[in-house]
Protein backbone atom coordinates (compact mmCIF):
# COMPACT_ATOMS: atom_id res chain seq x y z
CA UNK A 1 0.00 0.00 0.00
CA UNK A 2 2.87 2.07 1.31
CA UNK A 3 4.48 1.32 -2.55
CA UNK A 4 1.27 2.25 -4.07
CA UNK A 5 0.88 5.80 -2.58
CA UNK A 6 4.47 6.00 -3.40
CA UNK A 7 4.43 5.54 -7.23
CA UNK A 8 0.85 7.77 -7.31
CA UNK A 9 2.59 10.62 -5.60
CA UNK A 10 5.36 10.59 -8.13
CA UNK A 11 3.18 10.47 -10.99
CA UNK A 12 1.09 13.66 -9.83
CA UNK A 13 4.50 15.34 -9.05
CA UNK A 14 5.89 14.48 -12.20
CA UNK A 15 2.67 15.84 -14.16
CA UNK A 16 2.68 18.99 -12.47
CA UNK A 17 5.95 19.65 -13.23
CA UNK A 18 6.17 18.83 -17.33
CA UNK A 19 2.89 20.82 -18.22
CA UNK A 20 3.30 23.85 -19.75
CA UNK A 21 2.76 26.63 -16.99
CA UNK A 22 3.55 29.31 -19.08
CA UNK A 23 0.81 29.13 -21.88
CA UNK A 24 -2.42 30.95 -21.92
CA UNK A 25 -5.80 29.67 -22.25
CA UNK A 26 -8.21 30.04 -24.76
CA UNK A 27 -10.39 32.36 -22.85
CA UNK A 28 -7.22 34.72 -22.53
CA UNK A 29 -6.80 35.16 -26.42
CA UNK A 30 -8.44 37.24 -29.29
CA UNK A 31 -8.01 34.55 -31.93
CA UNK A 32 -7.12 36.38 -35.70
CA UNK A 33 -9.22 34.71 -38.22
CA UNK A 34 -8.08 37.43 -40.57
CA UNK A 35 -5.91 40.04 -41.69
CA UNK A 36 -6.28 43.11 -43.86
CA UNK A 37 -3.56 45.62 -45.34
CA UNK A 38 -4.72 49.33 -46.30
CA UNK A 39 -3.54 52.63 -47.01
CA UNK A 40 -5.38 55.01 -44.84
CA UNK A 41 -6.36 58.55 -45.48
CA UNK A 42 -3.34 59.74 -44.77
CA UNK A 43 -0.68 57.87 -46.32
CA UNK A 44 -0.16 55.13 -43.31
CA UNK A 45 -0.37 51.36 -43.02
CA UNK A 46 -3.67 50.23 -41.79
CA UNK A 47 -3.65 47.24 -40.42
CA UNK A 48 -7.34 45.39 -39.49
CA UNK A 49 -8.03 42.20 -37.54
CA UNK A 50 -11.00 39.78 -37.79
CA UNK A 51 -11.45 38.21 -34.42
CA UNK A 52 -13.84 35.65 -33.80
CA UNK A 53 -16.55 35.55 -30.86
CA UNK A 54 -16.21 32.01 -29.68
CA UNK A 55 -19.36 32.94 -26.84
CA UNK A 56 -21.15 33.71 -30.57
CA UNK A 57 -19.95 30.70 -32.50
CA UNK A 58 -21.36 28.08 -29.61
CA UNK A 59 -17.20 27.83 -27.82
CA UNK A 60 -17.93 29.28 -24.57
CA UNK A 61 -21.62 28.10 -23.83
CA UNK A 62 -23.50 25.44 -24.81
CA UNK A 63 -24.58 26.50 -28.30
CA UNK A 64 -25.16 29.15 -30.92
CA UNK A 65 -25.55 32.87 -30.11
CA UNK A 66 -27.61 35.60 -31.55
CA UNK A 67 -24.86 37.72 -31.05
CA UNK A 68 -22.46 38.37 -34.44
CA UNK A 69 -19.50 35.64 -34.37
CA UNK A 70 -16.95 37.97 -35.44
CA UNK A 71 -15.84 41.54 -34.63
CA UNK A 72 -13.17 43.64 -37.00
CA UNK A 73 -10.52 46.26 -34.89
CA UNK A 74 -7.63 48.08 -36.95
CA UNK A 75 -5.37 50.85 -36.04
CA UNK A 76 -2.31 52.40 -38.40
CA UNK A 77 1.43 51.92 -37.42
CA UNK A 78 4.48 51.88 -38.63
CA UNK A 79 5.06 47.94 -39.97
CA UNK A 80 2.38 45.18 -39.50
CA UNK A 81 3.38 44.35 -35.84
CA UNK A 82 3.02 48.43 -34.60
CA UNK A 83 -0.06 48.45 -36.30
CA UNK A 84 -1.09 44.93 -34.09
CA UNK A 85 0.07 46.70 -30.62
CA UNK A 86 -1.88 49.53 -31.47
CA UNK A 87 -4.54 47.20 -31.97
CA UNK A 88 -3.83 45.27 -28.76
CA UNK A 89 -4.76 48.60 -27.29
CA UNK A 90 -8.29 48.17 -28.20
CA UNK A 91 -8.56 44.64 -27.01
CA UNK A 92 -8.79 42.85 -23.44
CA UNK A 93 -7.27 39.69 -24.67
CA UNK A 94 -4.35 38.61 -26.08
CA UNK A 95 -3.61 38.55 -30.44
CA UNK A 96 -3.34 35.25 -31.62
CA UNK A 97 -2.43 34.89 -34.78
CA UNK A 98 -1.67 31.08 -35.49
CA UNK A 99 -5.09 30.56 -36.71
CA UNK A 100 -5.90 32.99 -39.37
CA UNK A 101 -6.75 31.61 -42.68
CA UNK A 102 -7.46 35.09 -44.97
CA UNK A 103 -5.04 37.82 -45.72
CA UNK A 104 -6.69 40.58 -47.72
CA UNK A 105 -4.86 43.50 -49.50
CA UNK A 106 -6.80 46.90 -50.17
CA UNK A 107 -6.79 48.25 -54.05
CA UNK A 108 -4.93 51.34 -52.88
CA UNK A 109 -2.24 49.92 -50.80
CA UNK A 110 -1.51 47.91 -53.70
CA UNK A 111 -1.38 50.03 -56.04
CA UNK A 112 0.56 52.59 -54.50
CA UNK A 113 2.15 51.27 -51.47
CA UNK A 114 3.80 53.05 -48.24
CA UNK A 115 5.68 56.20 -49.44
CA UNK A 116 6.16 54.41 -52.52
CA UNK A 117 7.12 50.84 -52.04
CA UNK A 118 5.59 48.03 -52.56
CA UNK A 119 3.54 46.29 -50.06
CA UNK A 120 5.63 42.87 -49.80
CA UNK A 121 7.78 44.41 -47.25
CA UNK A 122 5.04 44.87 -44.85
CA UNK A 123 4.51 41.01 -44.98
CA UNK A 124 7.34 40.10 -43.69
CA UNK A 125 6.01 39.61 -40.16
CA UNK A 126 4.02 36.19 -41.65
CA UNK A 127 7.10 34.71 -42.83
CA UNK A 128 9.18 35.53 -39.86
CA UNK A 129 7.04 35.45 -36.65
CA UNK A 130 6.68 31.65 -35.75
CA UNK A 131 3.15 32.10 -35.26
CA UNK A 132 1.96 33.24 -38.11
CA UNK A 133 0.12 30.84 -40.61
CA UNK A 134 1.77 30.54 -43.83
CA UNK A 135 -1.32 28.81 -45.26
CA UNK A 136 -3.47 31.65 -45.34
CA UNK A 137 -4.82 32.18 -48.63
CA UNK A 138 -4.16 36.23 -49.96
CA UNK A 139 -6.74 37.98 -52.33
CA UNK A 140 -6.33 41.14 -53.44
CA UNK A 141 -9.92 43.71 -52.52
CA UNK A 142 -10.59 45.57 -56.10
CA UNK A 143 -12.32 48.60 -55.91
CA UNK A 144 -12.33 48.73 -51.89
CA UNK A 145 -10.76 47.96 -49.19
CA UNK A 146 -9.45 44.85 -46.75
CA UNK A 147 -11.80 45.97 -43.77
CA UNK A 148 -14.73 46.27 -45.71
CA UNK A 149 -14.83 42.49 -47.00
CA UNK A 150 -13.58 41.07 -43.38
CA UNK A 151 -17.02 43.38 -42.15
CA UNK A 152 -19.27 40.84 -44.52
CA UNK A 153 -21.30 38.86 -43.33
CA UNK A 154 -21.14 35.25 -45.53
CA UNK A 155 -24.18 33.46 -46.82
CA UNK A 156 -23.14 29.77 -45.32
CA UNK A 157 -20.30 30.68 -42.62
CA UNK A 158 -20.01 32.05 -39.83
CA UNK A 159 -16.71 34.23 -40.89
CA UNK A 160 -16.07 35.52 -44.14
CA UNK A 161 -12.33 34.12 -43.83
CA UNK A 162 -13.74 30.98 -43.46
CA UNK A 163 -15.77 31.29 -47.00
CA UNK A 164 -12.81 32.66 -49.21
CA UNK A 165 -10.80 29.28 -49.08
CA UNK A 166 -14.15 27.40 -50.06
CA UNK A 167 -14.87 30.39 -52.57
CA UNK A 168 -12.03 29.51 -54.49
CA UNK A 169 -12.58 25.73 -54.85
CA UNK A 170 -16.11 26.44 -55.92
CA UNK A 171 -15.23 28.22 -58.99
CA UNK A 172 -12.85 25.37 -59.79
CA UNK A 173 -9.29 27.16 -58.44
CA UNK A 174 -6.62 25.54 -56.63
CA UNK A 175 -6.61 27.56 -53.18
CA UNK A 176 -3.45 30.04 -53.43
CA UNK A 177 -2.05 30.55 -50.10
CA UNK A 178 0.62 32.87 -48.94
CA UNK A 179 3.52 30.32 -49.06
CA UNK A 180 3.26 29.98 -52.78
CA UNK A 181 2.47 33.53 -53.43
CA UNK A 182 6.09 34.23 -51.32
CA UNK A 183 7.67 31.74 -53.78
CA UNK A 184 6.62 33.42 -57.10
CA UNK A 185 7.53 36.98 -55.75
CA UNK A 186 11.02 36.26 -55.21
CA UNK A 187 12.12 35.31 -58.76
CA UNK A 188 12.97 38.71 -60.63
CA UNK A 189 10.96 38.71 -63.84
CA UNK A 190 7.28 38.53 -64.94
CA UNK A 191 4.24 39.49 -62.49
CA UNK A 192 2.17 37.72 -59.71
CA UNK A 193 -1.61 36.80 -60.48
CA UNK A 194 -4.02 36.67 -56.81
CA UNK A 195 -7.31 36.66 -56.81
CA UNK A 196 -9.30 39.62 -56.68
CA UNK A 197 -12.74 40.14 -54.75
CA UNK A 198 -15.13 43.01 -53.95
CA UNK A 199 -18.09 43.94 -52.41
CA UNK A 200 -21.80 44.95 -53.91
CA UNK A 201 -23.24 48.30 -53.67
CA UNK A 202 -24.12 47.91 -49.76
CA UNK A 203 -20.97 46.66 -48.76
CA UNK A 204 -22.75 43.57 -47.33
CA UNK A 205 -21.74 41.27 -49.85
CA UNK A 206 -18.72 39.89 -51.63
CA UNK A 207 -18.07 38.49 -55.36
CA UNK A 208 -15.63 37.31 -57.21
CA UNK A 209 -13.61 39.74 -59.48
CA UNK A 210 -11.29 37.85 -61.36
CA UNK A 211 -7.82 38.56 -60.93
CA UNK A 212 -4.73 41.27 -60.22
CA UNK A 213 -1.66 42.04 -61.66
CA UNK A 214 1.20 42.37 -59.49
CA UNK A 215 4.45 43.63 -61.35
CA UNK A 216 7.19 42.04 -60.13
CA UNK A 217 9.80 44.09 -61.42
CA UNK A 218 8.09 46.82 -59.76
CA UNK A 219 8.34 46.21 -55.93
CA UNK A 220 4.80 43.83 -56.96
CA UNK A 221 2.51 46.96 -57.69
CA UNK A 222 -0.72 46.35 -58.39
CA UNK A 223 -1.07 47.71 -62.61
CA UNK A 224 -4.29 46.34 -63.42
CA UNK A 225 -7.17 43.02 -63.38
CA UNK A 226 -8.65 40.36 -65.41
CA UNK A 227 -11.96 39.76 -65.65
CA UNK A 228 -13.43 36.05 -64.07
CA UNK A 229 -13.39 35.19 -67.50
CA UNK A 230 -9.67 36.10 -68.12
CA UNK A 231 -8.75 34.40 -65.03
CA UNK A 232 -9.85 31.04 -65.70
CA UNK A 233 -7.87 31.08 -68.95
CA UNK A 234 -4.85 32.71 -67.31
CA UNK A 235 -4.97 29.78 -64.48
CA UNK A 236 -5.64 26.79 -67.29
CA UNK A 237 -1.95 27.98 -68.69
CA UNK A 238 -0.52 27.91 -65.47
CA UNK A 239 -2.26 24.77 -64.33
CA UNK A 240 -4.16 25.95 -61.42
CA UNK A 241 -7.35 25.47 -63.17
CA UNK A 242 -9.10 21.96 -62.11
CA UNK A 243 -12.73 22.78 -64.12
CA UNK A 244 -14.37 25.76 -65.55
CA UNK A 245 -17.39 26.08 -68.12
CA UNK A 246 -17.01 26.96 -71.49
CA UNK A 247 -20.19 28.86 -73.22
CA UNK A 248 -20.23 29.67 -76.87
CA UNK A 249 -21.49 33.36 -77.60
CA UNK A 250 -24.98 33.16 -78.73
CA UNK A 251 -26.10 34.74 -82.41
CA UNK A 252 -29.87 35.53 -83.55
CA UNK A 253 -29.89 32.32 -85.35
CA UNK A 254 -27.99 30.00 -83.42
CA UNK A 255 -28.42 29.25 -79.35
CA UNK A 256 -25.41 28.76 -77.16
CA UNK A 257 -23.35 25.80 -75.50
CA UNK A 258 -21.94 25.24 -72.79
CA UNK A 259 -19.60 22.69 -71.59
CA UNK A 260 -18.74 21.54 -68.32
CA UNK A 261 -14.80 20.70 -68.88
CA UNK A 262 -13.07 18.10 -66.18
CA UNK A 263 -9.35 18.13 -65.60
CA UNK A 264 -8.31 20.69 -67.83
CA UNK A 265 -4.23 19.63 -69.20
CA UNK A 266 -1.95 22.13 -70.94
CA UNK A 267 1.21 21.66 -73.05
CA UNK A 268 3.33 24.74 -73.41
CA UNK A 269 6.43 24.21 -75.96
CA UNK A 270 9.46 26.70 -75.41
CA UNK A 271 11.81 27.02 -78.53
CA UNK A 272 14.81 29.39 -79.22
CA UNK A 273 16.52 30.54 -82.66
CA UNK A 274 17.78 32.81 -84.32
CA UNK A 275 14.82 34.99 -84.73
CA UNK A 276 14.28 34.61 -80.70
CA UNK A 277 12.45 32.58 -78.51
CA UNK A 278 9.16 31.33 -79.22
CA UNK A 279 6.34 29.54 -77.05
CA UNK A 280 3.44 27.14 -78.36
CA UNK A 281 0.73 27.10 -75.79
CA UNK A 282 -1.66 24.00 -75.94
CA UNK A 283 -5.00 22.99 -73.90
CA UNK A 284 -6.53 19.92 -73.78
CA UNK A 285 -10.01 19.49 -71.88
CA UNK A 286 -13.20 17.09 -72.02
CA UNK A 287 -16.26 17.58 -70.26
CA UNK A 288 -20.07 16.84 -70.01
CA UNK A 289 -22.59 19.30 -72.15
CA UNK A 290 -24.38 20.76 -69.31
CA UNK A 291 -26.82 22.97 -71.16
CA UNK A 292 -27.58 23.49 -75.44
CA UNK A 293 -29.97 25.87 -76.50
CA UNK A 294 -29.02 25.05 -80.38
CA UNK A 295 -30.53 23.00 -82.90
CA UNK A 296 -27.43 20.62 -82.85
CA UNK A 297 -27.78 17.32 -81.64
CA UNK A 298 -24.68 15.69 -80.10
CA UNK A 299 -25.41 12.07 -80.44
CA UNK A 300 -25.09 12.55 -84.20
CA UNK A 301 -21.33 12.24 -85.59
CA UNK A 302 -21.66 15.53 -87.80
CA UNK A 303 -23.47 17.74 -85.14
CA UNK A 304 -20.88 16.64 -82.61
CA UNK A 305 -17.52 17.57 -84.58
CA UNK A 306 -19.92 21.11 -85.20
CA UNK A 307 -20.50 21.38 -81.62
CA UNK A 308 -16.70 20.45 -80.31
CA UNK A 309 -15.35 22.91 -83.09
CA UNK A 310 -17.48 25.77 -82.04
CA UNK A 311 -16.46 25.72 -78.51
CA UNK A 312 -12.71 24.67 -79.32
CA UNK A 313 -12.47 27.81 -81.85
CA UNK A 314 -14.45 30.49 -79.08
CA UNK A 315 -11.75 29.28 -75.99
CA UNK A 316 -9.35 29.66 -78.43
CA UNK A 317 -9.85 32.99 -79.71
CA UNK A 318 -10.70 34.15 -76.02
CA UNK A 319 -7.19 33.12 -74.95
CA UNK A 320 -4.99 34.44 -77.77
CA UNK A 321 -7.35 37.62 -76.55
CA UNK A 322 -5.77 37.04 -73.07
CA UNK A 323 -2.51 36.28 -74.82
CA UNK A 324 -2.40 39.90 -76.56
CA UNK A 325 -4.19 41.39 -73.06
CA UNK A 326 -0.73 40.80 -71.29
CA UNK A 327 1.91 41.68 -74.39
CA UNK A 328 -0.06 44.88 -75.61
CA UNK A 329 -1.88 46.02 -73.02
CA UNK A 330 0.12 45.71 -69.64
CA UNK A 331 3.10 44.00 -71.25
CA UNK A 332 4.19 41.70 -68.25
CA UNK A 333 4.19 37.88 -68.39
CA UNK A 334 0.95 36.98 -66.55
CA UNK A 335 1.30 33.19 -67.72
CA UNK A 336 4.67 31.96 -66.15
CA UNK A 337 6.42 31.56 -69.11
CA UNK A 338 9.46 32.73 -67.73
CA UNK A 339 9.78 29.70 -65.69
CA UNK A 340 9.32 27.36 -68.37
CA UNK A 341 12.33 29.46 -70.19
CA UNK A 342 14.08 29.12 -67.17
CA UNK A 343 14.13 25.16 -66.48
CA UNK A 344 14.92 24.73 -70.43
CA UNK A 345 17.39 27.46 -70.99
CA UNK A 346 18.83 28.00 -67.08
CA UNK A 347 22.06 29.94 -68.71
CA UNK A 348 20.00 32.32 -71.19
CA UNK A 349 17.37 33.14 -68.20
CA UNK A 350 20.55 34.61 -66.48
CA UNK A 351 20.79 37.33 -68.55
CA UNK A 352 17.02 37.32 -69.69
CA UNK A 353 15.38 37.73 -65.97
CA UNK A 354 16.31 41.04 -65.56
CA UNK A 355 14.49 42.74 -68.49
CA UNK A 356 12.16 39.28 -68.82
CA UNK A 357 8.64 41.81 -69.44
CA UNK A 358 10.46 43.33 -72.13
CA UNK A 359 11.12 40.27 -73.88
CA UNK A 360 7.92 38.68 -73.15
CA UNK A 361 5.96 41.57 -74.45
CA UNK A 362 8.12 41.31 -77.66
CA UNK A 363 8.24 37.13 -78.31
CA UNK A 364 5.65 34.92 -80.63
CA UNK A 365 3.12 33.09 -78.21
CA UNK A 366 0.96 31.01 -80.45
CA UNK A 367 -1.86 29.00 -78.41
CA UNK A 368 -4.40 26.38 -79.62
CA UNK A 369 -7.44 24.93 -77.37
CA UNK A 370 -9.26 21.18 -78.19
CA UNK A 371 -12.35 20.74 -76.28
CA UNK A 372 -14.15 16.99 -76.50
CA UNK A 373 -17.52 16.37 -75.74
CA UNK A 374 -17.57 13.42 -73.10
CA UNK A 375 -21.71 13.47 -71.75
CA UNK A 376 -24.58 14.68 -74.02
CA UNK A 377 -26.36 15.09 -70.15
CA UNK A 378 -29.74 13.25 -69.79
CA UNK A 379 -31.11 14.19 -73.72
CA UNK A 380 -29.58 14.59 -77.04
CA UNK A 381 -30.91 17.63 -79.03
CA UNK A 382 -32.06 20.53 -76.94
CA UNK A 383 -35.53 20.32 -75.36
Amino acid sequence: MKKTMIIICLLVFSAVTSSCWNLKEPNQLAIVIGGGLDLSQDGQLEVSSQIAVPAALGGENNGPSKKRSFVVVNATGKNFMDAGQNLQMQLSRTLFYAHRQTILVGQRIAEQGVAGQGFLKYLDMIVRNPKSEMRSVIWIVKGGTAKDILATEPTFDALISTTLYSVQMALGMKPYYYREFLCESLPKGGAVLLPAISTNSSKKKFIYSGAAILDKEHELHLIGFLNPEESYYANWIKGRQKTLTVTTSESQKEGNISLRVKSPKRHIRVEKDAQGMHVHIQLHGFGNIVENNTSLDPSEAQDLGAIQKKLSQEAERDVVKLIQKAQKQYKVDILGLGELVHQKYPHEWKSLQKNWNDTFSKMTITAEVHLRYHDPGQTNASM
